[in-house]
């Protein structure tokens, strides 16, 4: 169950400057906590997590679509509304995201939303490749 907080205009900014493409509030929230648990497990395990390794940059980007093209996951898409992304970076870490398109429409294009959003600056951000599907069960 989602709950609602209120916060200042203010803090509203601040959060919105951290936010890439589409990312809602709770997703730039969550990516704020990500980085402050990292930080703190980094401070108490220096040089033994496979996350620590320096990123490099991609050279190419490989979109999977489990459900087969573009096409057929753009309709489940239209369907479900909700889809699960897994980034595969270089330093060979893993990431699973939640893409909530509520805004998605028949003119939307999955490649053009993608590449706006979670995947924006993929080669800088060591990003090699990346899996979608409507269902969560099949990304872990």
């Amino acid at each position: 169950m989602s709950q609602v907080i209120r916060i200042s205009e203010e803090l509203y900014n601040r959060l919105q400057a951290y936010a890439s493409g589409f990312d809602t509030p709770s997703n730039v929230i969550e990516k704020i906590l990500d980085a402050f648990d990292g930080a703190n497990l980094n401070s108490l395990n220096k040089n033994s997590s496979i996350s620590n390794q320096e990123i490099e940059p991609a050279e190419n980007l490989e979109i999977i679509y489990f459900i087969g093209s573009e096409e057929d996951f753009k309709q489940e898409l239209l369907k479900c509304r909700k889809a699960y992304i897994k980034l595969y970076y270089t330093n060979g870490t893993t990431e699973i995201k939640e893409w909530r398109a509520l805004q998605f429409s028949t003119s939307s294009s999955v490649n053009g939303n993608l590449r706006a959003g979670y995947l924006r600056g993929w080669k800088k951000r060591g990003i090699y490749k990346a899996e979608l599907t409507v269902n969560s069960d099949e990304i872990i």
